[in-house]
């Protein structure tokens, strides 16, 4: 049976752990492996079970070797200085693990990534396409990726009571993700599929027309195949539906517009070609969980 975990709240409270309540947490393996091991004394068959995350991880590994299975895909971490990118939906398991094995961790929910895009404007070089590897090596910058890393444990345990720390760590994030663009650039893709391209197209038409076009019809008839099919591969290339991409473009469009700038909600409702104020704010807080007046507000 795959365990399924949306948050890991119970971290949050370990010492060695540094965090965000509910947002971010950073930490190195090694200082947590005596809770792992005191609340399951078979923990290394505990991790190499199945696991299904609801969040994004990356991971510097340091020391140590394992077998990593993603998605039922094997790499072989025989050697340190890789980084390791997983996405929301993937299912891991960690097998082999040597008594020396070790990560540094930064793991990120869905909110805090959504709102590090609206803080980059959209811009952040974080992919969510599954065709690049999710095991990196780095060689001999990998003393980059453990400074960053322990630049965001730093912060969040010098400023705990700053309310500024989550913007903070926003910016180093930013210079690990730009930083590393260049070994994402580098790097060899796997073979790519028909239904990778249709997803690259589609997600192409998305970033263009989504202002104007939230219908998956539109998207599917201007690539000349059927809306089922379209959902079909996406999901299976991405981890989200079609419709979930269109969502998140104009969701993160509309947050972006009322923290940014000084646009009424109505202006914003017609800069996205919402049919109405009313219909816009319904839309906005069914898959924010606040109005754009309160989001405005709080933001």
């Amino acid at each position: 049976m795959i365990q399924y975990y949306e948050w890991l709240p119970q971290l949050e409270t370990i010492e060695g752990v540094s965090s965000i309540s509910n947002e971010l947490l950073t930490f190195s393996f090694s200082d947590i492996k005596s809770y792992v091991q005191n609340i399951n004394p078979f923990h290394n068959e505990a991790i190499s079970k199945p696991h299904k995350f609801d969040f994004f991880l990356v991971a510097y590994h340091k020391a140590g070797s394992a077998i990593l299975e993603i998605d039922m895909e094997k790499y072989d971490l025989s050697e340190p200085a890789n980084i390791i990118r997983l996405l929301p939906g993937q299912i891991v398991a960690f097998n082999n693990t040597s008594p020396d094995f070790d990560v540094d961790v930064v793991i990120m929910s869905k909110s805090f990534v959504d709102n590090l895009l609206v803080f980059a404007n959209g811009s952040v070089p974080f992919s969510f396409d599954k065709r690049l590897n999710a095991v990196v090596r780095i060689g001999e910058r990998e003393k980059m990726a453990s400074m960053f890393i322990k630049a965001i444990r730093h912060i969040l345990d010098e400023n705990a009571e700053n309310p500024y720390k989550s913007k903070i760590v926003q910016h180093v994030l930013m210079a690990i993700f730009y930083s590393s663009e260049k070994i994402s650039k580098n790097e060899v893709e796997k073979p790519r599929t028909n239904a990778d391209i249709l997803s690259k197209e589609f997600l192409a038409l998305v970033k263009e027309h989504f202002r104007e076009e939230r219908q998956l019809k539109f998207y599917a008839d201007k690539m000349c195949i059927t809306p089922r099919y379209l959902s079909r591969v996406v999901k299976e290339c991405t981890q989200f539906s079609a419709a979930d991409w269109i969502e998140r473009f104009v969701v993160l469009e509309a947050r972006a517009l009322l923290k940014s700038t000084n646009m009424t909600v109505q202006q914003i409702s017609d800069e996205l070609n919402f049919p109405s104020q009313t219909f816009f704010g319904k839309y906005f807080k069914r898959r924010v969980g606040l109005s754009p007046k309160e989001y405005r507000r709080i933001g």
